[in-house]
């Protein structure tokens, strides 16, 4: 099992036109990766308007109700998921420097998606691209069900 870690050294690549691209090697983990890029970038509002990879295993969260119960856990189904994982999506937007971000992913059975969470190591690559929003303020605010929604600052 490989031990993950955050890339201190990735590579990052910036366009004049505020583009970040981020590339990720075997055993970095892909969102905190991610959110150190936006740290080094300083990235406050933008998306991830693309990303791949390949994980070594994936764990996300998603909704699986439609009604919302007060305790946040109860609407949450999470998933560790084992085995390579090939990556064909991840977008999301960032806001306040904090990426949330949704993936897609395939082991050659299954199809999974959800809300990206931490502790995913890449398994062969990762490439994500990060476009910085120039001119707009975003944080996320609790609505009246606990869901955190995005509001201009």
């Amino acid at each position: 099992m490989l031990i993950g870690h955050t890339a201190q050294d990735m590579e990052t690549f910036e366009s004049d036109d505020g583009y970040v691209i981020v590339r990720l090697d075997r055993g970095d983990l892909a969102l905190e990766s991610i959110e150190t890029a936006c740290d080094r970038h300083n990235v406050d509002t933008g998306a991830v308007v693309s990303g791949i990879g390949t994980f070594s295993n994936l764990n996300i969260h998603y909704v699986d109700r439609t009604d919302l119960p007060a305790d946040r856990t109860e609407r949450n189904v999470t998933l560790e998921l084992d085995g390579a994982w090939e990556i064909t999506d991840v977008g999301g937007v960032i806001a306040d420097g904090e990426p949330h971000l949704h993936v897609t992913g395939f082991n050659g059975d299954r199809t999974v998606g959800g809300h990206l969470e931490a502790g995913c190591e890449v398994n062969v690559l990762g490439e994500f691209t990060i476009r910085k929003i120039d001119g707009l303020s975003l944080t996320r605010d609790p609505n009246d069900h606990g869901v955190s929604q995005l509001t201009r600052q």
